[in-house]
């Protein structure tokens, strides 16, 4: 095709977004969970999860409105089968930045209560820099 998106970019609707219901334990957007875990630079790899791509952009701009900016992924995987999930913490605090997340909810892909805390959720950090803030306090390796 001549507009640079390939059979992939095609958005199936109604195919549900594989998402974790909740924060697991370890989950770096709890604030109650211990720091230090992964290190700053996948943190800093993983920051355009959580923003809409620069205008500059061509290529991260067709992505995203493709539907295929990447997300924030739990480092648990799915419980039984260790699939990725879309971390549920993110989801509630900074996915509605993710143009891809918010073209999921309005395909139905995504339920939009997903991009909130739950009732008794853990207190989770307002924003992805005070996350990654906060995860810099305990820093891990470069690994």
């Amino acid at each position: 095709m001549t507009d640079g998106l390939t059979r992939e970019t095609v958005i199936k609707v109604g195919e549900e977004v594989a998402h974790r219901k909740a924060p697991c334990n370890e989950c770096p957007w709890r604030v109650d969970a211990p720091v230090g875990r992964f290190s700053m630079r996948r943190f800093e790899e993983m920051r355009q999860t959580s923003e809409q791509p620069s205008v500059g952009d061509h290529g991260a701009m067709i992505k995203a409105a493709a539907g295929q900016q990447e997300m924030f992924g739990c480092h648990k995987g799915d419980p039984g089968t260790g699939d990725d999930l879309a971390c549920a913490g993110w989801l509630a605090v900074a996915a509605h930045e993710n143009i891809s997340v918010r073209l999921d909810v309005a395909l139905g892909r995504l339920p939009a209560s997903a991009l909130s805390p739950g009732l008794n959720w853990p207190e989770l950090y307002d924003s992805y820099d005070a996350m990654v803030e906060a995860q810099s306090n305990g820093s891990a390796g470069e690994t």
